[in-house]
């Protein structure tokens, strides 16, 4: 499935994060910040990005609805997905702004509920059913990455620098308090200094 992630710049957190959830599920997201290098057409790459979705995910917002974007690319959309079989606008409603009215009789998926998980809306869109089959949809897409794990005892595996984003810079620390007979280890990235761990 190739999801078009349309977004306004101040929602674009939870854009990330729904984009990389998606990106775990098996999907192929086309996200901004992901797509666009320094000296790209901004516009090029979006038409790119507009001619082959299967999925139009608008995370409609009153800060989606202020943006003069947002409108440009939901406008295409909706032109692209007339008379397709295969092409969905859906909206993903983040707070309680109006839906536009060509909008207004689609099943929307609900984000408003602050305590509803990315991962149950990534279920909803790409129709898994459940914890178990999310785990190995995500295992699957994992499995096809060329990712090199990063661990220390009592952390959530690493495959980068969380604040630089760096993958070659990762490495392992430890440390012991003899007096108080503990041991301590965890990771830290030599580029930018994060580091992260505890007592072993």
């Amino acid at each position: 499935m190739r999801i078009f992630l349309s977004h306004n710049k101040m929602d674009r957190d939870i854009a990330r994060r729904l984009g990389a959830q998606l990106v775990l599920g098996g999907a192929d997201v086309w996200f901004d910040e992901w797509e666009m290098q320094a000296g790209d057409s901004i516009i090029g790459k979006i038409n790119e990005g507009l001619e082959s979705f299967d999925v139009f995910l608008l995370l409609w917002s009153e800060n989606a609805r202020r943006s003069d974007w947002v409108r440009r690319e939901l406008r295409a959309a909706i032109h692209c997905s007339i008379g397709s079989r295969t092409k969905q606008v859906i909206p993903c409603r983040l707070d309680d702004t109006p839906l536009p009215p060509l909008l207004s009789d689609i099943r929307f998926i609900d984000c408003r509920d602050p305590n509803k998980a990315i991962e149950g809306i990534v279920e909803e869109l790409l129709g898994i059913s459940g914890r178990r089959s999310r785990l190995i949809a995500i295992q699957a897409a994992l499995d096809e990455m060329d990712l090199t794990w990063h661990e220390s005892p009592g952390m959530n595996p690493i495959i980068c620098c969380p604040r630089c984003g760096r993958e070659d810079t990762i490495v392992g620390w430890s440390a012991a308090d003899y007096s108080r007979d503990d041991l301590y280890a965890g990771l830290k990235c030599t580029a930018c200094g994060w580091s992260d761990g505890g007592e072993i």
